[in-house]
């Protein structure tokens, strides 16, 4: 959900050190912008502090396809105008870092009109929500993220528990005094179950789609906390039917005020690409079918056989990496996934122990039964799609080709 943005730690240090002597300077002495006329405070002070929600829209690249959400902060009288962002990295070091479980992620405070500057050159769109916070509870939100930021990266980034939904509403949760947050009725797709959650949020990113429900296990059928499973696209509607109730007579009033306000129009759409998932494992399983054709009808043995190793690396890879995001990283949590079955390393270590031992054939043909097995039980498996079992259709292929060589090299020799 973060924006597109490397932030090295040399940066991140520079802009806490300068965020905190900025507002040093605004304690002491007020500070004015040589192009700005001072804004007068008003003498509720209400227009001293304004705390306002951004949501930025999605872009094609799977680390912000599901849009990402900041914090704008503005004191007019003291011409200061900040945007806190829950960054984290977005290079390969940092996807690498993510999916095993790794991945920091900090507020950063970045001048307003420079966030808007990098928005805009990635046609990314921008809107503001005022909050309907107090003085006092804006003030409290603005001291919150200073300190958040002061303290760096101590969090790691979980697309659950530590994103920049998931901590934007703890800060404005946490900056209440005297009041409570009373979330209101969950409709639309907030009433669907966290994977048909995940697909309609990535429906722009076929791979990001693809990924993601890899990895959510037996948490795909499952309903967590409403407030894990929101994201930037729908917490604008999910907030207009919030309250902030009070402790002391139960008056309320709406977290959002005014209307929303357009900063940037979105300039790029978010376009699927046309080598999805679902196109390159049709393309491999025809590519199967046919060189599995040419090995029993010209013998193309050798060739047939320099697939089956390919395909073994890459369903070793692919199961090994399955396998630790599964039990070590947790970045959906520690769930079972139906997944492990066809993919992970046990075929390999059997393959090595045993394929020279004169029955192995019949390991083949026991595996072709267990992946159609897999197979057939998509329609009652929530988890499972017809996508991901394309995969599972061309290893099948193989092991049923492999058993039935087996089978015909055996009446040979009766």
């Amino acid at each position: 959900m973060n924006r597109r943005v490397k932030i090295g730690n040399k940066r991140m240090a520079a802009w806490r050190l300068l965020w905190v002597v900025v507002w040093m300077m605004a304690v002491v002495t007020p500070i004015r912008a040589a192009e700005e006329q001072p804004v007068e405070v008003l003498p509720d002070s209400s227009n001293y502090v304004t705390a306002s929600l951004l949501t930025i829209s999605p872009t094609a690249q799977i680390y912000s396809v599901f849009g990402h959400v900041a914090m704008r902060m503005e004191c007019p009288s003291h011409a200061l105008d900040y945007v806190f962002s829950f960054e984290t990295q977005t290079d390969v070091n940092g996807f690498l870092a993510f999916f095993a479980g790794k991945g920091r992620a900090a507020f950063v405070a970045v001048p307003t009109e420079a966030f808007l500057d990098d928005m805009r050159s990635l046609g990314r769109g921008v809107t503001q929500y005022t909050l309907n916070l107090t003085h006092h509870e804006k003030q409290q939100l603005w001291r919150l993220l200073d300190e958040d930021m002061v303290a760096g990266a101590q969090r790691k980034f979980n697309l659950l528990l530590n994103n920049c939904v998931s901590t934007a509403i703890y800060k404005m949760q946490m900056a209440l005094i005297g009041e409570a947050w009373e979330w209101g009725e969950w409709t639309g797709v907030m009433t669907l179950n966290n994977g048909d959650l995940v697909r309609h949020n990535a429906r722009r990113s076929p791979w990001a789609e693809f990924l993601f429900t890899t990895f959510l296990g037996t948490g795909y059928a499952d309903h967590y906390d409403q407030e894990l499973r929101l994201c930037p696209e729908v917490l604008p509607e999910v907030l207009s039917h919030a309250r902030l109730v009070s402790l002391t007579d139960s008056a309320s009033r709406p977290v959002l005020t005014d209307t929303p306000r357009q900063l940037l129009p979105a300039t790029t759409s978010v376009q699927a690409p046309f080598v999805s998932p679902t196109v390159l494992l049709v393309s491999l399983l025809t590519l199967v079918l046919l060189l599995t054709a040419a090995e029993w009808l010209i013998g193309w043995h050798r060739l047939a056989r320099w697939m089956d190793m390919l395909l073994l690396i890459a369903q070793t890879l692919a199961g090994s990496v399955l396998l630790y995001i599964t039990v070590v990283s947790e970045i959906f949590g520690l769930l079972w996934n139906w997944y492990l079955i066809p993919l992970n390393p046990l075929p390999a270590l059997i393959w090595a122990v045993g394929h020279k031992k004169a029955h192995f054939g019949r390991v083949y043909g026991f595996y072709c039964l267990v992946l159609l097995a897999f197979i057939a039980l998509t329609p009652v498996m929530p988890q499972l799609d017809w996508t991901h079992q394309i995969a599972v259709a061309v290893l099948a292929v193989r092991c049923g080709s492999r058993y039935m060589q087996y089978n015909n090299h055996n009446h040979q020799k009766q």
